[in-house]
């Protein structure tokens, strides 16, 4: 059993100076997996560098994206890395397709990860 106060401290050590705070954002349609250690496809230029709010024993992330950002493409899946390119996948998630997106238009996520 983790405690409450190494579930804080390990949350707090994702978020940190080296933590996982780079979302990346794809157009992939495989099945998301433990095995991934990438998006299928990224239609990101670069990451998107987030600072996660720790509440309790919960990190959120939250993260806009505009249309001229995902260049026209439809997304279906987003993940969290350690890194500004490269790095270790914290996690992903697929869902259903959005977009295209005019280049005014922006999709908000807000991802929640909690450790129990």
């Amino acid at each position: 059993m983790i405690i409450d106060a190494g579930k804080r401290a390990a949350l707090n050590l994702m978020k940190g100076t080296n933590g996982f705070k780079f979302i990346d954002i794809g157009d992939g349609i495989s099945d998301s997996s433990t095995m991934h250690t990438i998006l299928d496809h990224s239609v990101l230029n670069t990451r998107k560098s987030v600072t996660p709010e720790l509440i309790g024993n919960v990190l959120i992330y939250t993260v806009d994206f505009t249309g001229s950002e995902l260049a026209s493409s439809v997304i279906t899946e987003l993940g969290i890395f350690d890194a500004a390119s490269g790095g270790n996948m914290l996690s992903r998630v697929n869902f259903n397709k959005i977009g295209p997106l005019s280049a005014d238009e922006t999709v908000s996520f807000t991802f929640r990860l909690e450790l129990v």
